[in-house]
């Protein structure tokens, strides 16, 4: 595992789902969930800084990083347990959450179905759930080849295995220099393991396509979402174009923007002072 200075490590126990936590800092918690392909290091150098403020926990959520990697469970409902099961074992009543990617699916849906345990939101690399899309989407389809990919059964963990598309996933849409290559490779080898490869691809088979279709479709528009939200998004990946799509009818109220110029999907491996900054910024009292 990855060395960073000052974070603790342990695993707790989710009804028999072993879900490992980097924890630094003191306070109130700010409770981290990474996207795909990646894990808690997504956050190394983010932590720190925000560590400065608040007790910080970053999740491997259930497949990736150093937490078991069943074969189903790959759900939103069930992975929305995980977090609120992870959350009562821990002791946190509440907490603020920053996420990315399927994370912040995740983080959104948490947001919805249990306002109670969210006091604020900051979501990167996925619009917020609420967006209405127009007819620009349809541009978009050519740009997301990859998660339908990675939902083909019998394709979707074959292809992890191969170190172009691993580096397409994580380069496509960044500026120069933004995933380390020494990041890129730790990424490329977890992907490789054929037990998370396998939870990858159900991931996106159970859980990113079917939230990527409601969205279209306007599933959550009728859903309430009240928690203050930040989407902090990068220009050059399609999320931006998606966030730019507007909201439905009477939501959106709870939601601030920033598109960043010259930022991509992964914003946190690029400008992790940028982010900390935006969430602290937003997270203040």
């Amino acid at each position: 595992m990855p060395h960073l200075a000052g974070v603790t490590h342990r695993w707790i126990d989710v009804r028999g789902l072993s879900m490992h936590v980097a924890e630094a800092g003191e306070g109130e918690p700010v409770i981290l969930l990474h996207g795909l392909p990646q894990n808690w290091w997504e956050w190394h150098g983010v932590m720190p800084r925000l560590a400065e403020h608040y007790r910080v926990l970053a999740v491997d959520q259930r497949g990736f990083g150093w937490s078991d990697a069943p074969g189903a469970g790959y759900d939103m409902p069930t992975l929305v347990e995980d977090i609120v099961l992870l959350m009562d074992a821990l002791g946190i009543a509440k907490a603020r959450f920053l996420a990315h990617d399927w994370g912040a699916i995740i983080g959104q849906m948490l947001a919805m179905e249990r306002p109670d345990l969210v006091e604020a939101l900051v979501v990167s690399g996925c619009p917020d759930l609420h967006i209405r899309p127009n007819v620009r989407l349809l541009l978009l389809f050519p740009k997301l080849w990859h998660i339908f990919a990675l939902a083909a059964p019998g394709i979707g963990p074959r292809i992890q295995h191969s170190g172009k598309f691993a580096r397409h996933l994580l380069t496509a849409f960044e500026p120069v220099g933004g995933v380390a290559e020494q990041d890129i490779g730790h990424y490329r080898s977890a992907m490789a393991h054929p037990a998370r490869a396998a939870a990858g691809a159900a991931l996106c088979r159970t859980t990113l396509l079917p939230a990527f279709m409601g969205l279209i479709f306007g599933a959550y528009a009728k859903r309430d979402f009240t928690v203050p939200t930040l989407a902090l998004i990068g220009a050059m990946e399609p999320s931006a174009t998606l966030q730019e799509m507007g909201h439905w009818p009477g939501r959106g109220g709870n939601v601030t923007t920033e598109i960043v110029p010259g930022e991509g999907h992964f914003i946190a491996d690029h400008s992790p002072g940028l982010v900390a900054e935006r969430v602290l910024a937003f997270f203040a009292p």
